[in-house]
């Protein structure tokens, strides 16, 4: 059937159509006067019912045609600008956030180099004492001294002590353990031994020789 079928083109009884006095008996007037309100709620039910069957039949149709998914072209223009306008938005904010994790990971890595980055440079002469203080204004955190490009120098069973790396806590010490080169508080100490009763040469502050240090604050 179709929904046509059940289109109500006139009612089988209609009330108009009994006398003013009518002359039936209750059962049948009672009839009539729900024969019209039941042809009525027949129609509806089959339409109701044709519906349902061809709403059943149009999901299976889309179901065989386009499987579980609904293609952008499928939707109206307006509900399509909307998703569009939902997902670009969804995307801004993931990309901002994201962006706003990226900043503060680069403003803490620059506030990290900025505090390591601080490097000096300098050169004195050394002056021959034993130990000396070479200050440089800062506390380092390291020092690097070389003489002539040597830290150390060997010769035979010597060894010359020019300077070396420095570190807080880690001073320079010959083999012998005497020492090389300190940190100490406002810079770094050197030192020169004035005899040579051992085989490793203290030589970081040795009479009018040129240093070069590199000191990291």
């Amino acid at each position: 059937m179709s929904f046509s079928d059940h289109k109500i083109t006139q009612f089988t009884h209609k009330i108009t159509d009994l006398p003013d006095q009518p002359s039936l008996p209750a059962n049948e007037l009672k009839a009539r006067f729900d024969s019209s309100p039941e042809e009525l709620r027949q129609a509806v039910n089959g339409i109701c019912d044709e519906a349902s069957r061809l709403e059943a039949r149009v999901e299976g149709i889309v179901v065989d045609t386009f499987g579980d998914t609904i293609d952008r072209e499928m939707l109206s223009e307006e509900l399509a600008a909307e998703l569009d306008a939902k997902a670009t938005q969804a995307a801004l904010t993931g990309v901002d956030s994201r962006l706003q994790s990226a900043e503060a990971t680069l403003q803490a890595h620059t506030a990290q180099l900025a505090q390591k980055a601080e490097v000096y440079f300098g050169t004195y002469t050394g002056d021959g004492a034993a130990s000396r203080l070479i200050n440089i204004g800062f506390t380092p955190k390291a020092v690097m001294v070389m003489c002539g490009g040597y830290a150390t120098y060997s010769k035979g069973s010597q060894t010359h002590w020019y300077g070396g790396l420095a570190l807080t806590g880690k001073p320079v010490k010959a083999s012998d353990g005497r020492s090389v080169l300190n940190i100490e508080a406002g810079g770094f100490r050197v030192y020169t031994e004035s005899t040579q009763v051992f085989a490793d040469y203290v030589m970081s502050n040795t009479a009018e020789r040129s240093y070069h240090y590199i000191a990291v604050k």
